[in-house]
């Protein structure tokens, strides 16, 4: 959003960022954007809630592409018993 006024705090952004950071596998943009919200105020309790989020939004593609193996795997041995 560069060259626009943000509704958002520097504060909120930086936290956004944090947990973006965490969910998109960044390791640069984490260090960045960890920095950048304690430079803005953000307190480690905050900061804490913004990682914990990103490993929320992390956790369901992975479950997800686990699941769909696990199904898969079963699927395949459904067959081998039925003789398929």
């Amino acid at each position: 959003m560069e060259n626009s006024v943000s509704p958002l705090s520097p504060q909120t952004e930086e936290l956004i960022a944090v947990g973006s950071s965490i969910a998109g596998n960044c390791l640069p943009c984490l260090r960045y954007h960890f920095a950048e919200a304690i430079k803005n105020g953000c307190t480690i309790h905050e900061i804490e809630e913004a990682i914990n989020i990103g490993k929320m939004v992390k956790e369901r593609p992975r479950n997800d592409i686990y699941k769909l193996a696990e199904d898969l795997i079963s699927r395949e041995n459904e067959k081998i018993r039925e003789g398929v």
